[in-house]
């Protein structure tokens, strides 16, 4: 195994750092060649592979054996956005669950009927600029693809990869963007309102039907190169495309994986009272991996599991009233009870939706439901309501808050206040559950994130610690100034401020170099302040890359022209450097910056979107 072979596994989370030094030093290596332990799927997800087809049975997300094993497959969650009933980012959204606030309200203004509901607003809204999508196209898109474009580009910022980390993303053979893309989606009602109005004397372009456009079309305008695909299994949609995209990770299909699902109510026949709309995404990671990239980490994924609940022996269907089926149905459900041979003397069978949780913690390595909290779709209801596909979302990322803000949210049994400090107190765990109407369960065992001393990224700085080179760019004008006005808010407001060395960091490395800039070189955040709301207030002219004319001396075709701005970059020749990248040079931060510099811990403003209403043959739409 050649250098370039280490570092590509090691970045794809295959390798932990001990490996990577043992390959490269040869240390305790001896004469004969290392042995190396990879991630591989269990074997009843081999032979759902091997015949094209999900097993029956309930599927681990990861190796069923002992704990060591679950630690060594642990899935890091580094990026979520979302909007909810009520909650238009991911912040609101948690005061409500901390609170334990009911969204349930009348239709918005504009929306027909007057079901009691939890519904989102201004849906018909899209910011098609920002994506590059020709309006008149935009308007045929279902607003639940849009809305899942709008979230999952928010949770790639969250995450920090939508710049040159997301290029660093690699498949083993060097690939960039190895990124997948699993989702959920609520029923096609905007279809059905097109075809309401469609004829043969007066035909007009319709939407295109069909979940697949969800993660395909995100896949397509990134250019992301994992696998995409959708699942629809009702309520429990997400929680399947989760583990689903846990597979593809073990595997290696993929060096992440976006995870999520977005529902609306736009045809009158979804709306009932009690349902739901919601949008959300997750972006995954191997824990190696996220490590090495200096990525915040909001939870660990631990395992999952996948099975259908079937209705009892006695229900309509051929060979259903088998009693030899029965029978081994009922000695397989003691002998999993008992941990060996089925016995006479064992109790009653359990729920078969017990067959699934179990599955999932023996993936996590959790020998029992001592010390995890079980959360499922009753934990939701007051902030989605039946929100069909978005239910799973919005309840792991309710599970994922609760982790990483170290505070349990109101439920089953518990009320709100901050989890037990101190030692003895292991990582807290939450299962969470959900089963679709269709009887397809799903469980994902989530897992608080304590980080320790030897996984602290080291962070070595520039020869001089001084001024920082704050980037931010757009894709029009407009953009530029509404996204400088959310850093102005975040730094002129009431609540934290990051280290202007890590907001600095973040933007460089995390956020990608669009066609409008603005760069400032400064030394604290006072003074990053003051630029910010100067470029607001006066409009001050910015770099405009969009009618050409970028790089004009063709640094960026010139091999030595990397070495040139890592010169300058240890130098601290941040005013040249900022020039060169006004001029339209890309300059690859993520090699500049030191080895895992990341913006762990740097919670940053999302890229503002300018939305407009797109509908139906240009009419307003739903409120």
């Amino acid at each position: 195994m050649d250098e370039k072979e280490v570092l590509t596994r090691f970045k794809n989370g295959h390798l932990d750092r001990a490996q990577v030094a043992a390959l490269l030093t040869g240390a305790g290596t001896g004469t004969g060649p290392v042995v190396l332990t990879l991630p591989e799927p269990s074997a009843a997800e081999a032979a759902a592979e091997a015949v094209g087809v999900a097993a029956a049975e309930p599927v681990s997300g990861g190796r069923p054996d002992a704990a060591p094993a679950a630690a060594a497959g642990a899935v890091a969650v580094v990026g979520m956005a979302g909007r909810y009933p009520g909650a238009p980012d991911l912040a609101a959204f948690w005061r409500q669950a901390r609170d334990g606030h009911d969204t349930a309200s009348a239709p918005p203004p504009g929306r027909p009927g007057e079901e009691l509901g939890h519904y989102l607003e201004r849906v018909q809204d899209f910011d098609p600029e920002f994506f590059g999508i020709d309006p008149h196209e935009a308007a045929l898109i279902d607003p639940q693809e849009r809305l899942f474009l709008e979230t999952a580009w928010e949770a790639l910022e969250d995450a920090g990869c939508t710049g040159g980390r997301l290029d660093a993303l690699t498949a083993a053979d060097g690939t960039p963007r190895s990124v997948g893309v699993f989702t959920g989606a609520g029923p096609g009602d905007y279809a059905l309102l097109a075809a309401r109005t469609w004829s043969r004397e007066r035909p007009r372009p319709m939407p295109r039907g069909g979940q697949w456009s969800l993660p395909n079309r995100l896949s397509a305008l990134l250019g992301l190169t994992g696998p995409s695909q959708s699942v629809d299994t009702a309520e429990s949609s997400v929680l399947v495309a989760l583990h689903l995209a846990l597979a593809a990770l073990h595997r290696g299909e993929c060096a992440a994986a976006l995870v999520g699902g977005a529902r609306l109510l736009l045809h009158p026949s979804s709306r009932y009272p009690g349902a739901g709309e919601g949008v959300g995404a997750l972006l995954l990671k191997p824990l190696a991996r996220a490590l090495a990239d200096g990525d915040g980490i909001h939870c660990l994924v631990r395992g999952s599991a996948v099975g259908h609940t079937a209705p009892g022996p006695t229900a309509p269907g051929p060979g259903r009233g088998s009693r030899s089926a029965g029978v081994r149905t009922e000695r397989a459900e003691r002998a999993e009870r008992a941990g060996g041979p089925a016995s006479a003397a064992a109790p009653a069978p359990a729920a078969p939706a017990g067959r699934v949780l179990r599955e999932a913690l023996r993936a996590a390595g959790v020998g029992g439901m001592a010390g995890v909290v079980r959360e499922g779709a009753e934990a939701v209801r007051g902030l989605v309501g039946e929100a069909g596909a978005a239910t799973g979302v919005a309840a792991l990322t309710r599970a994922a808050l609760q982790l990483g803000h170290r505070v349990p949210a109101p439920g089953a049994g518990r009320a709100p206040g901050r989890y037990p400090e101190g030692e003895g107190h292991g990582p807290r765990r939450i299962c969470v559950g959900v089963r679709g109407a269709g009887g397809v369960e799903a469980e994902v065992v989530l897992e608080e994130y304590l980080p320790g001393a030897a996984e602290s990224p080291h962070l070595p700085e520039r020869a001089a610690v001084g001024p920082e080179l704050f980037l931010l760019s757009a894709p029009t004008p407009a953009h530029l100034a509404a996204t400088a006005r959310r850093f102005a808010d975040l730094l002129g407001g009431t609540g934290p401020v990051p280290p202007l060395d890590r907001l600095a960091r973040g933007l460089r490395t995390g956020r990608a170099a669009m066609d409008c800039r603005f760069a400032a070189v400064v030394g604290d955040t006072g003074e990053l302040l003051g630029a910010l709301e100067e470029f607001v207030r006066d409009g001050a002219p910015c770099a405009d890359l969009r009618g050409g004319g970028a790089d004009p001396l063709g640094l960026g075709d010139v091999p030595e022209t990397d070495g040139y701005l890592a010169a300058l970059w240890q130098a601290g020749h941040l005013h040249q450097l900022r020039g060169l990248w006004l001029s339209g040079l890309d300059v690859d931060w993520a090699a500049l910056e030191p080895a895992g510099g990341g913006a762990a811990g740097a919670a940053l403003p999302a890229s503002a979107f300018l939305r407009v209403p797109l509908w139906l043959g240009g009419e307003e739409g739903p409120a």
